[in-house]
């Protein structure tokens, strides 16, 4: 009895002791909105409570641990899920928005290990006016989308190349210039299909941020037959910022250029796909602010040329530190040949895609971080 009581009050001590040197936080945002929207392809409209028009809804799990010397181990799981039905999100994946591993130093490095958002991502959100949340931003360069459109949850192309499973991140952060090197292995077979290689350098200081993003990737196994040689895609994008006080200005530019090999080719193949934006963050009364954005899609085919023009305005109001009450409107018009998608943050009008819908969205919503 002795011998156990010891054991029992020396695991406490170990516990406690561990305790002390390591913290998990649960933390989250609950997002809902009342939307008024018309698709635009002769369904009729809509009216319906809606999930993730600000920021998608999630909670997740982080923790760090002081291994000493500057170093430390960390880990991010997190869920999606749609706060008017309560189902999960990203395909019904427990943890489909992150799930990671890896060591952070104080010496301003840092790697990483699972499933997590690509350097590609990170830098269109950082150029986006509206930060990628919102009706009318810069999803609709279909980055997520169009990268592996057969894939489901279950392949490791599901929301490639948004989010990349199977992948290490390696990020430096030297003063005002941020580094990222992510690699994947994709689909994990012997044809390397997925096979992914992706960075990004991103630029800050006062009132200026530059990013600039290059992937390179094998199609994945959902796209292709089972016995071909995946051929390589490409994408690239430049953005950046300027805070002229008054007002905050964005700019960038994205291009996805898919591979013909190994696809069936139809009137709806593109060749390449094209966005383009311009965006506005100003200050209103203090707290609030207005977002504005404009955005030019474009896609090449075989045989002709189509285009798309998305617009997105948003008001915020503040009501504490951690509670938004907005509203948010935004459109596209496509032509005849275009099939640009209407997103806000995890909501979208005309996904998967149609050809020549022009769809319209109004919210009312209230967003709560914890």
């Amino acid at each position: 009895m002795k011998k156990s009581g010891l054991a029992v009050i020396g695991l406490i001590c170990l516990m406690n002791n561990a305790h002390a040197q390591s913290n998990v936080t649960l933390y989250g945002i609950i997002d809902t909105a009342i939307t008024y929207a018309k698709s635009g392809n002769g369904s009729g409209n809509l009216v319906a409570l809606e999930s993730g028009v600000s920021n998608g809804s999630r909670f997740g799990l982080t923790g760090t641990e002081d291994l000493g010397g500057g170093l430390k181990a960390k880990f991010v799981v997190e869920n999606g899920f749609a706060t008017n039905t309560g189902a999960f999100q990203q395909g019904g994946l427990l943890f489909g928005r992150q799930a990671w591993v890896g060591l952070t130093s104080t010496s301003g490095w840092s790697v990483t290990a699972g499933r997590q958002n690509s350097p590609m991502s990170l830098a269109l959100i950082a150029s986006d006016a509206n930060a990628q949340i919102y009706w009318g931003n810069t999803q609709v360069s279909g980055n997520g989308v169009y990268q592996s459109r057969s894939a489901t949850a279950s392949d490791a192309g599901f929301q490639a190349t948004s989010r990349v499973d199977n992948s290490i991140l390696g990020t430096w952060v030297l003063h005002d210039l941020t580094l990222r090197l992510m690699v994947s292995t994709g689909d994990g077979n012997s044809r390397d299909s997925g096979r992914l290689l992706s960075g990004s350098a991103t630029y800050a200081s006062g009132p200026v941020m530059f990013t600039t993003s290059f992937t390179r990737f094998r199609q994945y196994a959902a796209d292709i037959t089972p016995l071909a040689d995946p051929a390589w895609e490409t994408e690239v994008m430049v953005g950046g910022s300027f805070d002229f006080k008054v007002v905050q200005v964005f700019a960038g530019y994205y291009r996805f250029n898919p591979s013909s090999d190994n696809t069936t080719i139809t009137a709806q193949t593109f060749s390449n796909t094209y966005t383009y934006w311009l965006g506005v963050r100003i200050p209103v009364i203090y707290t609030d602010r207005i977002i504005a954005e404009a955005l030019r899609t474009e896609f090449d085919y075989s045989n002709g040329h189509g285009a798309g023009t998305t617009l997105g305005i948003t008001y915020e109001h503040p009501l504490s530190k951690r509670t938004i009450v907005y509203a948010s409107y935004g459109q596209i018009n496509n032509d005849s040949r275009s099939a640009a998608i209407l997103w806000a943050g995890t909501a979208a009008l005309n996904y998967p895609t149609v050809l020549g819908a022009s769809p319209k969205a109004f919210s009312v919503g209230i967003r709560h971080l914890f």
